[in-house]
């Protein structure tokens, strides 16, 4: 019902038409700026912010969304590489923290292989990574090279987008290179951790739809999840988004955890999803695991 109402009707598809336009006029652009971060800015500059920056910002606009910091923020932390992890609400997580919190993207490897968004992954540096308990070693070892190359990451322990406020169980198996656990890649490679590393949880909030506040509707609040109603492809989920004037999403930055003032890794991340809780959803003191589907009923081709 709001969820209609929030389209706007007529007016509702000529702004996600005028959307779409800008998207595609500004394409050669972001194509140019991206290419120009990889070839040369990346690798030559040594400058992995800048024009992913100006990226996330042009895509912020076009989908309508302000991020605003909570005022109750921490400093973000700055003098070590730096494991940013997070709440997750939505597929387009990405564009709120983007460009607002330093660090190179972690999730599911599929990513890589979605058209168009696959290159600006590529740009950003995003680790892709297998979601099966069998490639964790794998996966360690991507997470080991980026924080000895000096670089943050950010992560959404979830393993999964989750609809509502309430946390789920953040897992915890990667966490353990913070404490001694190596990684092997594919040729076999072995990679230990030589970096101190911190741990700052982020927590995401949505504070409004359209100006309604959210904070006090579980529908609302969910309308920024972008979950798919049954056969809804990911086109079509995207262009009934694009149809929403506007949503204010808030990130709370949180006191940085120190990894080894912590028994082992999922004490640690016990405490950053507890943490996190209190923000978004205050009272919350247990977690349960929620299962990573293997298909989502969301595809990104055209039917």
């Amino acid at each position: 019902m709001q969820k209609e109402q929030l389209t706007d009707g007529f007016r509702g598809k000529l702004r996600a038409i005028s959307r779409i336009a800008v998207a595609v006029a500004l394409f050669p652009a972001i194509a140019a700026l991206t290419f120009t971060q990889r070839l040369v800015v990346g690798p030559l500059l040594k400058n992995e912010t800048t024009i992913p920056n100006m990226v996330y910002s042009l895509v912020r606009k076009i989908f309508g969304y302000k991020v605003v910091f909570n005022k109750a923020s921490q400093p973000i932390v700055k003098d070590k590489p730096t494991w940013f992890i997070g709440n997750h609400l939505s597929e387009a997580d990405f564009i709120p923290f983007g460009g607002k919190i330093p660090g190179r993207f972690v999730g599911k490897g599929e990513i890589l292989k979605w058209p168009l968004i696959s290159i600006f992954a590529k740009t950003v540096k995003f680790i892709g990574l297998r979601r099966s308990s069998k490639y964790n070693s794998q996966s360690r070892a991507k997470l080991i090279e980026a924080f000895n190359e000096g670089a943050n990451v950010i992560m959404f322990p979830e393993g999964t987008v989750t609809p509502s406020r309430k946390i789920r169980m953040f897992r915890a198996s990667l966490f353990s290179i913070l404490y001694g656990d190596k990684g092997i890649d594919k040729e076999g490679k072995e990679h230990t951790l030589k970096k101190d590393v911190a741990v700052q949880p982020v927590a995401l909030r949505v504070l409004s739809i359209n100006g309604k506040n959210a904070l006090n509707s579980d529908e609302l609040y969910d309308v920024y999840g972008m979950h798919p109603q049954k056969g809804e492809s990911g086109l079509k989920l995207i262009w009934r988004n694009l149809q929403i004037k506007n949503i204010t999403l808030e990130l709370t930055v949180l006191p940085p955890l120190d990894p080894k003032k912590f028994l082992d890794e999922k004490e640690l991340v016990n405490r950053a999803a507890l943490e996190i809780a209190r923000s978004v959803n205050p009272g919350q003191s247990k977690f349960e695991r929620y299962k990573i589907p293997k298909y989502r009923g969301v595809t990104f081709t055209c039917k």
